[in-house]
């Protein structure tokens, strides 16, 4: 449908750009009002010292990324504290001056894409706002005028036909071992020794990095190694069994220790697979932990 590049910001124009660290809440729409490509909106946007500054640009045939999502822009005028400009993913639909064949196959290209940010992120379609829930102008105009609320159909339509995959090949729900290689997390954290050799599921997919179950983290998917049925343990049916949660919230321990630090949580309504008992504790299959087998927070099935 479309093809993605980046051409992103030299960092020694951050401060002019995108001078603050951003962690999204939700994506802005916007129509250029205008008549290039996204190639040549993005290649002027990076190239002037202007305040004005979108994180991409879509038009009939490509997506092109212009500012890092981990930075702020400048698109939505609501100023340097604005909650547009400092929380919004920035995409801007090319051709809008002009209209027409070029400018509708954009627009279903941008809700293509934004459906692809929202699966990505685990996000609902409230996740999506246009310019002018920010500020007073009416945009995205061109598409105000054809109907908003056919924009958000046309994302929802694309919802549910996207896949979840990493750029090599990732996707949600696959069970993925961390490499004994391993020695951060994405954020730069160390990794925790029990972690290593553990298997999880992927439960979100950004770009390359993945987010795991049970130790809840952000792993780069160089980190990882997908299992397969044949190559994961084997465990006895006599020995492991079910739990559901009836707790609001319960410690995992690293080790089978009340004492023992804490290195996550599971939720009620949950269940997970017990492989043994030791201390009033029971080892979660995933490797993670322990958490507590006491009658007051879990639920033998």
């Amino acid at each position: 449908m479309y093809v993605f590049k980046q051409n992103l910001v030299a960092s020694e124009n951050y401060s002019i750009k995108c001078p603050y660290s951003m962690t999204a809440e939700f994506i802005v729409v916007h129509n250029t009002a205008n008549d290039a490509t996204a190639e040549n909106e993005v290649a002027y946007m990076i190239g002037n010292k202007n305040q004005v500054s979108f994180h991409y640009a879509v038009d009939d045939q490509e997506v092109v990324q212009g500012l890092p999502i981990d930075r702020n822009a400048w698109a939505c005028g609501d100023g340097a504290n604005g909650t547009g400009n400092r929380k919004g993913i920035q995409v801007e639909i090319c051709y809008s001056k002009s209209g027409g064949t070029r400018f509708d196959q954009a627009e279903k290209n941008a809700a293509h894409f934004i459906a692809t940010l929202l699966r990505e992120r685990g996000w609902g379609i409230e996740k999506v706002k246009k310019h002018q829930d920010f500020s007073n102008k009416y945009c995205p105009h061109r598409t105000l005028d054809k109907g908003w609320n056919g924009f958000l159909q046309m994302i929802k339509s694309y919802l549910n036909d996207i896949p979840v995959i990493s750029s090599q090949g990732f996707k949600v729900g696959d069970q993925v071992r961390v490499k004994a290689s391993a020695t951060t997390y994405a954020t730069g954290q160390i990794i925790a020794s029990f972690v290593k050799n553990s298997t999880y599921e992927i439960i979100r997919v950004n770009g390359n990095q993945l987010l795991l179950s049970k130790i809840v983290s952000w792993m780069n998917e160089v980190d990882v190694e997908k299992v397969s049925a044949d190559n994961q343990i084997s465990v006895a049916t006599d020995s492991s069994f079910l739990v559901e949660i009836i707790c609001d919230e319960l410690n995992i321990r690293q080790k089978a220790d009340f004492n023992s630090k804490v290195v996550g949580t599971v939720k009620r309504g949950e269940v997970y697979t017990i492989l043994q008992e030791e201390n009033g504790l029971g080892k979660l299959k995933s490797g993670v932990g322990y958490i507590s087998l006491n009658s007051k927070y879990v639920k033998r099935k």
